[in-house]
């Protein structure tokens, strides 16, 4: 009966299946073998703690008739491992079966993600160092009108143009950098991961991606194209920092017009860069212990407002803090002018009150004040403070309220008029009220006035004939 060669076999054995030498060189391996195990010398492919153990069981495996089995960890990827089996072939090589499995957990992981992965708008794919597409999957590939798998067997080199974005991405992760890139259209939003597909060498054999479409976050990112578009033309910026100061964020015009970049100060510690500066190192520091506030900076020639306030975790804790910072310089200089205008006018409008309710002192302790026109209660309030400081200061014993120049009085006017008269009084100070017109006292009589405990002469004469007769009397 004629048998089947050792490397038909082989290369028809599903189970992943290796010929390796008395020196651990792999003679022959199966397309399992490579799949599930990799290719290169054995010891390559086994964790190095297990490298001692795999030495002893193929030792032993020279010198046994029987097979001999190692349970080992594989060195492609963490959390992987095998169960070898050995058997001699001859004196000088040895067949070695794997049956790879992966832990609980990982495998868990996989599902997990496997399941994220179906449901996902998503795209999986990877090509060798010469651009072949080796896997192209996912929900995601029909937003672009491609089948998985579609593209598998073709170069990335020849399906688009030399000068297009996907020639110059391929080239940047096949000569080893990680990276994402984000690709904004007016109809999807995609956010791709790029990284190279290292061997057990380190030597790069390809590339790995992995999108994502956030469908959902298109007007999102529209809006946040639309506010970067803004920050970049309005004369304000925004910036933020982490907690240890090092510079996470700089946009806007503002900063370029006062001679700053991103490229100057993301990255960098801005507590050392304006350690000369202790006002504005204490406004960050102030943000990062979660407090949000507004302050106001001189920088240089330029008068600075800051708005600070403090990012935080999912879990309250403060992470870091934003600010934005806009000139206020021409604002500030306009409100200085505006408070001085406002002072001013008060003060102007002051003196004007006191014209216009004059306290004259007409005899030793003896104070005239001639009413003219309307008495509202601010008049009133200002006569008032007036009038009792000037009776404390000139020691007066009589406040002449001359009405002589009041056409008309309402029960406000009459009100602060009895108020007036009483206020005086509690100064040891009589309140005569003098020269009410007739038309005036019919007012008075008719909203019920009363004037009983103030003393009312006819006339501002009569009012200083009855403070001289007093004195004369020795009464005051």
């Amino acid at each position: 009966m004629d048998f089947p060669r050792a490397e038909t076999l082989l290369h028809g054995c599903p189970t992943p299946l290796a010929l390796v030498s008395i020196s651990g060189e792999m003679l022959a391996t199966n397309a399992a073998w490579d799949a599930r195990v990799g290719s290169g010398a054995l010891d390559a492919r086994i964790h190095e703690q297990d490298h001692a153990a795999l030495a002893e069981a193929e030792r032993a495996a020279f010198g046994a008739e029987a097979t001999t089995s190692l349970d080992v960890r594989l060195a492609r990827e963490e959390g992987e491992r095998a169960r070898l089996t050995f058997w001699r072939a001859d004196e000088r090589s040895l067949w070695v079966s794997a049956e790879v499995t992966r832990d609980e957990a990982e495998e868990r992981k996989a599902r997990i993600l496997l399941d994220c992965f179906r449901k996902m708008d998503a795209i999986v794919w990877s090509c060798d160092a010469e651009g072949k597409v080796l896997v192209s999957d996912g929900k995601g590939l029909a937003l672009l009108g491609l089948a998985p798998g579609a593209a598998v067997g073709q170069s990335v080199f020849e399906l688009y143009p030399p000068d297009s974005k996907v020639h110059a991405i391929v080239k940047r992760a096949l000569a080893g950098e990680t990276f994402i890139q984000e690709d904004v259209t007016e109809k999807a939003h995609w956010r791709n991961v790029y990284t190279p597909l290292v061997d057990a060498s380190g030597a790069v054999k390809g590339l790995q991606s992995f999108a994502v479409h956030d469908g959902e976050d298109l007007q999102l990112s529209k809006k946040s194209k639309a506010i970067t578009e803004c920050v970049d033309r309005l004369p304000i910026c925004i910036w933020a920092f982490d907690k240890k100061g090092t510079c996470t964020l700089f946009e806007g015009a503002l900063g370029r017009q006062m001679g700053r970049t991103a490229a100057d100060l993301v990255g960098k510690n801005l507590f050392e860069i304006y350690r000369e500066r202790p006002d504005l190192v204490g406004d960050m520091r102030r943000a990062l212990s979660g407090e949000a506030y507004v302050v106001e900076r001189p920088l240089r020639d330029t008068q600075l407002r800051m708005r600070y306030a403090p990012l935080r975790d999912p879990f309250g804790e403060v992470i870091g803090a934003c600010a934005s910072t806009e000139d206020a310089t021409e604002e500030l200089r306009f409100e200085a002018q505006l408070r001085a205008q406002l002072e001013l006018i008060a003060s102007q409008k002051q003196a004007i009150a006191e014209l216009g309710t004059p306290i004259l002192e007409v005899w030793q302790d003896v104070l005239a004040v001639p009413v003219v026109g309307t008495l509202d209660a601010a008049r009133a309030e200002q006569m008032l403070g007036a009038l009792l400081e000037a009776v404390v200061d000139k020691q007066a014993s009589f406040a002449l309220l001359d009405l002589t120049g009041v056409e008309t009085v309402d029960a406000a006017t009459a009100q602060h008029l009895v108020r007036v008269a009483s206020a005086v009084r509690l100064l040891g100070c009589e309140g005569i009220i003098t020269g009410i017109r007739p038309s005036v006292a019919k007012t008075l009589v008719g909203i019920d006035v009363d004037l009983a405990q103030i003393r009312t002469l006819q006339s501002f004469k009569d009012a200083l004939r009855f403070c001289a007769g007093l004195r004369a009397r020795g009464k005051r």
